[in-house]
């Protein structure tokens, strides 16, 4: 029988994934949600999906 990955397990890699799809910035978890920050740049949102939401489209007004 096979296990589930554990939620930390999950959060961990998708972590990585953001950390990999925006070098620069640093990702931190807090009772607000998590936060996005690059030079004086921070960006919060109430989850990791939607913080990379928001810098993908950060980064292609950015380039626009």
């Amino acid at each position: 029988m096979t296990r589930a990955p554990s939620a930390d397990f999950v959060m961990e890699r998708l972590l990585q994934e953001a950390t990999r799809e925006f070098p620069g910035w640093s990702f931190e978890r807090d009772h607000s949600g998590w936060t996005a920050v690059h030079d004086e740049t921070r960006l919060t949102r109430h989850s990791l999906a939607a913080l990379r939401a928001l810098l993908r489209v950060h980064r292609a007004a950015r380039r626009g």
